[in-house]
């Protein structure tokens, strides 16, 4: 295999998807200042096994990790994203990364209300591309208010 003309210096390891996950939950842990064993006891599992897990070797199971993603208010869809396609759990607060899974999930269901033969018109890119274009646009427009509100009501 050969180096990327766009390498430089020593290439890191990547992560395991298992690890971005462990990785996220306790960054997310951290920042909303739930210490591991307060977010064991919620659960009601072991502490020494919890930390096992998000800090040791011990696997992080699926409904374990969607037990934790519940209990931290993680957005399952965003966390996929950053971990399996980003392969960065660390961009998971990045207002970019939030507004492309907002997006992808509006996208999902448009596909599941076409599947329900809901939407009977052929939607072509064109239609597609500028309409999500009009949205952003919208969006970007209020942005200032929006930001604005919500300041007003964390006051």
């Amino acid at each position: 295999m050969h180096d990327s003309v766009f390498s430089f210096g020593e290439i890191s390891p990547r992560l395991t998807e298992q690890e971005q996950y462990k990785r996220l939950i306790d960054d997310q842990a951290a920042k909303q200042s739930v210490p591991l064993a307060h977010l064991a006891d919620r659960l009601v599992i072991g502490r020494p096994r919890l930390h096992k897990v998000i800090r040791k070797n011990l696997a992080l199971k699926d409904d374990l990790r969607d037990r934790l993603f519940e209990a931290l208010g993680i957005d399952c869809v965003r966390a996929k994203f950053c971990v399996a396609f980003l392969h960065d759990h660390t961009v998971y607060d990045d207002p970019d990364v939030f507004l492309v899974c907002e997006g992808l999930k509006g996208f999902y269901c448009e596909i599941i209300s076409r599947r329900r033969g809901e939407i009977q018109v052929a939607l072509r890119p064109p239609i597609i591309h500028e309409a999500l274009g009009r949205a952003y646009e919208l969006l970007l427009s209020h942005q200032e208010r929006v930001m604005e509100n919500d300041r007003a009501l964390q006051a």
